[in-house]
């Protein structure tokens, strides 16, 4: 059984989205209850190659994308623009407005009128919803083939959230609208410096903490002591060259390390290299030095 559901989960591919949400979200976003499904629609059209920067141009892109057409815009505003590329011109659109315009007539079939009305409502027409969020995240899975997987993996939710309950039922809302219309295909991971049952206690009624939890089907805890994981995961990798390196330079100073790195009985939980592996993976620190981490990390607090 385990190894048939292994077999199924890699046939699939996946699209995966990873970003810190305090720095893809706007300066005063904060104050208003729908900017996680501001961000997440943000991010997604970035990762399509949209402009996310400005969501009604990112939907106007889409929008040509799905009729076939965006490639040909791209090519005719070029043209019209004297050679521009519209990657390079869309964050100042407002003043391509004729420009892309004229590349709808070119590329779209559409009488000049009728394009120019377009672009001057492109902004005012524009609306956000999650539950629109969550049909185009759908659309876009759905066109990848069946076993295709979409995640958005969201760094410091926690910090973003603070305090602020309209925030937190805002992402229970995301995620659940993502269940209902994508059905397992786009999954939410989200990580917190602090326990979310920390951040929201006395700020969210408990029955409404529990609905916002229930939507999230694992949850992990990575405290301190996992610091030494995360230490040589992130910051002490090292390439095959340095790691056949280190180990052999073990092996030659073994018996000098063993006679400078020991401890007594009374400091049975600290430890120096076990083996080889270990100093590879560890150097240029020693095993006890990450126990000595994991003491203080919450005393920073």
């Amino acid at each position: 059984m385990l190894q048939a559901n292994m077999g199924r989960a890699v046939q699939g591919e996946a699209d995966v989205i990873l970003f810190n949400i305090d720095s893809k979200a706007d300066a005063n976003s904060k104050n208003q209850k729908d900017s996680i499904v501001q961000v997440f629609q943000k991010v997604f059209d970035e990762h399509l190659g949209y402009f996310g920067a400005v969501p009604a141009i990112a939907e106007f892109e889409r929008q040509l994308d799905q009729r076939g057409q965006y490639g040909a815009f791209k090519q005719a505003f070029a043209k019209s623009s004297g050679q521009e590329s519209w990657e390079n011109s869309r964050d100042a659109w407002l003043f391509h407005q004729e420009d892309i315009a004229q590349a709808l007539v070119e590329c779209a079939g559409m009488g000049l009128e009728a394009a120019q009305r377009l672009v001057e409502s492109l902004d005012q027409t524009y609306n956000l919803s999650v539950e629109k969020f969550a049909q185009t995240v759908k659309q876009y899975v759905q066109s990848k083939g069946r076993n295709h997987r979409l995640l958005f993996m969201v760094d410091e939710v926690g910090q973003y959230v603070g305090e602020n309950s309209d925030l937190m039922l805002n992402l229970q809302t995301v995620v659940e609208d993502l269940g209902v219309h994508c059905l397992g295909s786009a999954w939410v991971i989200v990580t917190s410096q602090e326990a979310m049952d920390e951040i929201t206690k006395n700020k969210i009624r408990g029955n409404d903490f529990s609905k916002i939890v229930g939507r999230f089907y694992k949850s992990l805890s990575l405290s301190s002591a996992n610091t030494d994981e995360v230490i040589k995961l992130r910051l002490l990798e090292k390439n095959e060259a340095a790691q056949t390196y280190l180990i052999s330079l073990y092996r030659d100073k073994q018996a000098i390390l063993k006679n400078q790195i020991s401890f007594t009985s009374d400091c049975a939980e600290m430890s120096a290299y076990g083996d080889a592996t270990d100093f590879a993976c560890t150097y240029p620190f020693v095993s006890y030095q990450f126990k000595l981490l994991q003491w203080c990390l919450p005393k920073f607090g």
